[in-house]
């Protein structure tokens, strides 16, 4: 076989070598671009998509309380606990004296006018039974008089003298006269003493009422604890006046801690009790509740969620609880304070 053999002489041919290719410079600009619009989209999706799937409510983590107050104004004489402080049903928290108050003033005074008043009358009574008794000793011994000539009269009469016949005859009306007189006088001297003695009742019973409330007034009382708790107020401190009403101080039980949730009313149809809802707390945790029971009427919105300047509304309260026991403590930690409540607007499953 014929071999085949390159030429090995030098070609003419020159080889132009390429420019070299220049990299594409990024565009700043379109990758801004981009990324707002795509940050956009992405707030408007999820605005579309949490306003009309997730419903949003404002809420405070409240826990049950005891509040201190009284119907009549008190004076606080010693207080024997303080805020934060544990006590336990049974505790002495504190020791006070009952007021009058102006209602109570205003009923003394007019029962120590009907006290006067009584006073009066039964010396009056008094007075008028001892003049009757007097009268009936006077008119008893004209009687015996009268009876006397009566008599003689009759002697008179039946001796053949009957002369004496007009005089015998005035004699009795004289007499019958005196004793209805008499008869008078001691039926008067009964009503009298029966009045007297309705008078007497009234009075001891006014001593009883004014002995029993000065003892009320008068005496010193201490409260005690009826649930176990924390002092979480206390208002006023030793001798100071506590009005009427006014709260002394509150006890917080340290246990079922809840979000009291405001729900707009419009989302009354997809609200059931016992729906799962996510509660955000300040410091960013999530924890799962449930709704446990709503209120019976609507309540206005809590100023601090109120908007300024707009009508104030009502809204649909909700008592939230934690769904596992667990998670109270945590509950518990963030009491007063303000949380976002979550919840799916639709129930998939």
């Amino acid at each position: 076989m014929k071999q085949f053999k390159l030429k090995e002489k030098k070609t003419f041919i020159k080889i132009l070598k390429e420019p070299p290719v220049e990299k594409k410079k990024t565009n700043v600009s379109r990758i801004v671009y981009l990324l707002i619009l795509f940050f956009v989209l992405t707030m408007v999706v999820k605005r579309i998509y949490n306003g009309n799937v997730t419903i949003f409510a404002d809420g405070q983590i409240e826990l049950p309380k005891q509040t201190i107050n009284f119907p009549n104004d008190i004076k606080v004489i010693d207080i024997y606990t303080e805020e934060g402080k544990t006590v336990c049903e049974g505790d002495t928290l504190f020791k006070y004296k009952i007021l009058r108050d102006e209602i109570d003033q205003a009923n003394l005074e007019s029962k120590n006018q009907e006290n006067s008043w009584i006073i009066k009358e039964r010396l009056s009574i008094n007075k008028k039974i001892e003049l009757n008794k007097i009268l009936i000793s006077n008119k008893s011994l004209n009687l015996k008089q009268i009876n006397s000539n009566i008599n003689t009269s009759e002697s008179l009469l039946l001796g053949g003298l009957h002369s004496e016949y007009n005089q015998y005859s005035h004699l009795k009306d004289v007499e019958s006269k005196i004793r209805s007189e008499i008869l008078y006088l001691k039926e008067e001297i009964k009503l009298l003493l029966n009045h007297l003695n309705l008078l007497i009742r009234n009075q001891q019973n006014y001593l009883n009422s004014t002995r029993s409330t000065s003892e009320i007034y008068n005496r010193l009382n201490y409260f005690i604890a009826s649930i176990d708790g924390v002092i979480s107020d206390v208002f006023y401190e030793e001798n100071e006046i506590c009005f009427k009403k006014e709260e002394m101080l509150t006890i917080h039980q340290l246990k079922d801690a809840s979000v009291i949730t405001y729900f707009d009313t419009n989302e009354m149809d997809h609200l059931n009790v016992g729906d799962e809802v996510s509660v955000l707390f300040p410091d960013g945790n999530v924890q799962q509740g449930r709704i446990s029971k709503f209120f019976v009427s609507t309540y206005a919105l809590p100023s601090e969620f109120q908007k300024k300047y707009e009508p104030t509304e009502r809204n649909i309260v909700a008592q939230v609880v934690p769904q596992s026991t667990a998670d109270e403590k945590l509950w518990q930690k963030f009491y007063k304070m303000n949380v976002r409540v979550e919840k799916s607007r639709y129930n998939l499953f």
